[in-house]
């Protein structure tokens, strides 16, 4: 339980004593900010590496303490990175000595000076989130985007910038799972799908994290839901927010697909092919942005406008390059093998030669464990899949998976290179290679950026 805690005011952040634990992305950011209120701050990290950092180095010259014994510093209270969890020991020695912990996103959507969107899901968050602000900045507004989004910047960066007229933000079940004072004037729910087990769990613990984004919303704010999605759907009643639906099959919601267009409201935004994202999913997000878009003003015109040029984010279905006939396509963020399902059948039946049953895409999928279910991807693996290659913690799993479906066009390799190397052999003109991991990329890299930055590496390798 989250103990209460009321949030401060700028007046009281001065001679606060907080320590701030993880000084990676989210942290440094937040100390930044924080020294500048006048608090006096401690910081605690882990890793020797991100200690010795120049950004660390900067916030000491500043004032930030790093003290010997962080389980035992003075504060009246701390900020974790969502990224560590309460087993950790620093965390334990907070929560025994009642000291309360909040995190960055949060403490942050209590300082800037205006609207908070936030959107929160298991798969599309950092497109839909990219995708309101582009609407709101083609109608004319200045907004700050970022919050979890990656590549981005932490919501605490923004404090320290000038005034935006909106404050647009993708939110973690990591986040949300410490929230005590978020309340954004439109939540977006995109989706809920098993996650981060290996934290929360269970699917209705993770399932409530998510949900938690609508708990302090009143009468003014507004939530944007998925009506295609039951647990989503099932929280429509949950908080005071005035609710507004989309849906891929339902025509009596605010934004939908019909006849092969998106719709708003009844009236046509555009076809569904002149879309620049590709995917039934991209479909479901771009609706979800235009319930959003148009909630805060945005005219069709501009909603249009931006649904024809956005391309994407990197690691997110991204475009390498095309060799001999192949195109190489990066989708490193794919993090869990719902999304690699989904991300598979997008490239699979937006593939240029054939049908539903041409096999033109060869995939490279595998990595870090999360206590998921992975039948799904398994299963599209054999639908979709002209040959698969396996790599990481997850390979030995996929491949009982796969040959339990009688599937065998696949192999397992020993690293990433490998997997490029043999994509190189296995692809014909006209297919294309799919980096589409499934999951989490802590097995061989610190990041999914700097997997999909390798992945970028050994295609540009290809000769």
């Amino acid at each position: 339980m989250t103990q209460a805690f009321d949030a401060p005011t700028l007046d009281e952040l001065r001679m606060t004593r907080v320590l701030v634990v993880g000084l990676g992305r989210s942290g440094t950011a937040v100390a930044r900010f924080l020294l500048r209120a006048g608090a006096r701050v401690s910081g605690y990290e882990g890793n020797s590496q991100v200690l010795a950092a120049k950004t660390v180095a900067t916030l000491k010259r500043k004032g930030l303490a790093i003290p010997r014994r962080p389980e035992s510093v003075a504060a009246d209270w701390a900020v974790v990175s969502p990224g560590i969890d309460d087993s950790h020991a620093v965390v334990g020695s907070l929560r025994r000595r009642g000291i309360p912990i909040v995190d960055e996103l949060d403490l942050a959507a209590r300082f800037v000076p205006g609207p908070v969107i936030a959107v929160t899901g298991t798969n599309g968050k950092s497109t839909t989130t990219a995708l309101i602000a582009r609407m709101l900045e083609e109608s004319g507004r200045s907004v700050f985007c970022g919050g979890n989004l990656a590549p981005g910047q932490p919501l605490s960066v923004a404090l320290l910038a000038g005034r935006r007229d909106y404050y647009v933000v993708e939110a973690s079940s990591f986040q949300l799972e410490r929230a005590r004072w978020l309340k954004p004037k439109v939540a977006v729910i995109l989706n809920i799908t098993p996650d981060h087990l290996n934290r929360h769990r269970t699917v209705q613990q993770y399932a409530d994290c998510k949900l938690r984004i609508l708990d302090r919303q009143d009468s003014g704010d507004h939530a944007v839901l998925n009506r295609d999605d039951p647990l989503v759907y099932a929280a429509r009643n949950r908080g005071a927010a005035a609710k507004h639906l989309f849906s891929l099959r339902r025509r009596s919601v605010d934004s939908y697909l019909a006849t092969g267009s998106l719709w708003s409201c009844r009236r046509r935004v555009l076809p569904a092919s002149q879309l620049r994202l590709p995917g039934k999913h991209n479909v479901q997000n771009s609706l979800a942005a235009i319930a959003t878009a148009r909630l805060l003003g945005v005219d069709l015109p501009e909603a249009r406008r931006t649904l024809k040029t956005f391309s994407g984010l990197p690691h997110r279905l991204e475009f390498v390059r095309r060799l001999r006939g192949v195109d190489y396509i990066n989708s490193s963020m794919t993090t869990n093998p719902t999304a690699g399902a989904r991300t598979l059948e997008a490239v699979a039946m937006n593939g240029r030669g054939g049908g539903r049953g041409a096999r033109r895409v060869v995939l490279i999928a595998g990595g870090r464990e999360k206590a998921l279910p992975t039948m799904v991807y398994a299963v599209a693996m054999k639908r979709h899949a002209k040959w698969v290659l396996l790599v990481g913690e997850s390979s030995a799993r996929l491949a009982r998976e796969l040959t339990a479906l009688r599937f065998r066009r696949y192999e397992r390799l020993l690293d990433l290179r490998a997997a490029v190397a043999a994509a190189r052999t296995k692809a014909a003109i006209g297919d294309k290679v799919l980096f589409a991991p499934g999951f989490a990329s802590f097995d061989q890299f610190k990041d999914f950026e700097a997997r999909g930055a390798a992945f970028r590496r050994e295609v540009d390798g290809l000769r």
